[in-house]
């Protein structure tokens, strides 16, 4: 299981690098299916002028519209980083209860200026506070992640 994970986060991180090359901010998501990719995306905040075309927001659209359904309770979700609580609802709404993270929030605050500026937000604090039984695993090429944010060219403002 541990190299599915590595081999699909390393697809969010493709994603998530093909968007910072075009100016978007470095973030990439996956939604996989029994190890399979259904979707991969990355933001497109900056190119499509909206707030809300996050990664993880534009991931669950297009899996549960490619798969036809409002629910994707059997998929797995991969994130570049720790999602927002806009994008966690989204993964909420999608039925989603398996995340895999790379960076948290808290290995990339300091690199921004403006986001991640969630005090002591934790995507278990969301579903804890919310009673959505989510399994999060961590620690997934986290180094790589982290590295996107360090690197990347435009400004974080999530």
């Amino acid at each position: 299981m541990a190299a599915e994970h590595d081999r699909l986060m390393a697809i969010a991180i493709e994603e998530a690098r093909a968007g910072a090359a075009q100016g978007e901010q470095p973030f990439g998501a996956v939604v996989a299916l029994n190890g399979e990719v259904v979707v991969r995306s990355r933001s497109l905040k900056v190119s499509a002028c909206d707030a809300t075309a996050h990664s993880e927001t534009l991931a669950v659209k297009y899996a549960t519209q490619k798969l036809g359904r409002r629910t994707l309770p059997d998929c797995t979700f991969y994130a570049t980083c720790e999602p927002c609580p806009m994008c966690l609802g989204a993964i909420l709404n999608g039925g989603i209860n398996t995340l895999v993270l790379g960076a948290r929030n808290r290995d990339i605050k300091q690199l921004a200026k403006i986001a991640f500026n969630f005090n002591d937000y934790t995507v278990e604090r969301f579903a804890e506070m919310t009673g959505w039984d989510l399994k999060v695993i961590e620690g997934v090429r986290t180094p790589e992640c982290i590295e996107l944010y360090a690197t990347a060219a435009v400004e974080l403002t999530r």
